[in-house]
């Protein structure tokens, strides 16, 4: 367990450019970027924006920003399993803990545990921050515009708190539903390096072009049946109906009722199938190393 931990440590240390400094520096052009209309005076009005209470208007900015911090999430994730399976394979005796007396199984696990603890962890602070920090744009705004009705504070921060919770339930859903993609592109990063990016996205779309030219059988729907599996796993159905239906409904936000329509939505034999499906990848991706790393 200890040289688990030493592994993961690792990981941070190596790439906190991506997941600890570079939040860090958008978060900071964030807030500069925001401030900046009020310090000039050019702050345009919103006056022409209807409907929905303000603890709406401020949970659906909040949701907003967590949803672009996902999306950086995904992308910093995809390249990070896209190197680092393979990154140890370039110079295997640089730093005491690339030497460590460990399988290659345990190394591989190390990485994709960081991907899916730490990694998303600290994203999940800069998401906290941008719900602070969104309650301070609103009290600024209102400041500049006596028609802008501001959420209470105690409002506010019930409003806050449920829209975190949620949010750290989806990314953990959204992560645990990705995990057999992030394992797949680490594992192919095992035998192609920093090619395995072009590769995880080629060799699907060759399968789903033999399928369509060979195999295509009547009552298929639309792009095959592994085009149509895809889809299904990548759309984030399960988070998406959710959203939608308390945008639809108007109802203020209830952080039980979100995390249970989430739940309810999930295809759990797809989840399980998935993580077999990512065990099994980095099975052979470390069986790989361990044949082939000098």
């Amino acid at each position: 367990m200890r040289s688990l931990t030493a592994l993961i440590h690792r990981e941070f240390l190596e790439h906190r450019g991506a997941f600890l400094y570079a939040p860090m520096v958008l978060t900071i052009l964030f807030v500069i970027g925001t401030l900046m209309p009020f310090v000039s005076g050019h702050f345009h009005s919103f006056g022409g924006m209807r409907g929905g209470t303000a603890s709406r208007f401020y949970e659906i900015s909040y949701m907003f920003a967590i949803g672009a911090w996902w999306l950086y999430l995904l992308v910093t994730l995809f390249f990070y399993f896209a190197d680092a399976f393979a990154a140890d394979k370039r110079n295997n005796s640089m730093l005491f803990w690339k030497s460590m007396p460990v399988t290659d199984l345990k190394m591989l696990a190390s990485k994709m545990a960081a991907g899916l603890t730490i990694f998303p962890a600290l994203i999940f602070v800069a998401m906290l921050f941008a719900g602070i920090w969104a309650y301070v744009v609103a009290q600024m705004s209102a400041t500049v515009l006596p028609s802008f009705i501001v959420p209470a504070i105690g409002p506010a921060i019930g409003a806050y708190l449920q829209v975190s919770l949620s949010a750290l339930v989806f990314i953990i859903l959204g992560l645990l539903w990705l995990s057999p993609f992030f394992a797949w592109v680490g594992a192919l990063s095992t035998a192609a390096g920093r090619w395995s990016i072009p590769l995880a996205f080629l060799i699907p779309g060759v399968l789903i072009l033999f399928e369509n030219g060979t195999f295509r059988m009547a009552g298929a729907p639309d792009g095959g049946y592994i085009a149509n599996f895809l889809r299904h796993r990548v759309d984030l159905g399960f988070a998406k109906d959710t959203v939608e239906n308390f945008l639809i409904t108007g109802q203020p936000f209830n952080a039980v009722e979100f995390t249970a329509g989430m739940i309810a939505r999930i295809d759990w034999t797809q989840m399980v199938a998935g993580w077999a499906f990512a065990v099994v990848v980095i099975v052979l991706a470390s069986e790989y190393r361990r044949r082939t790393l000098d």
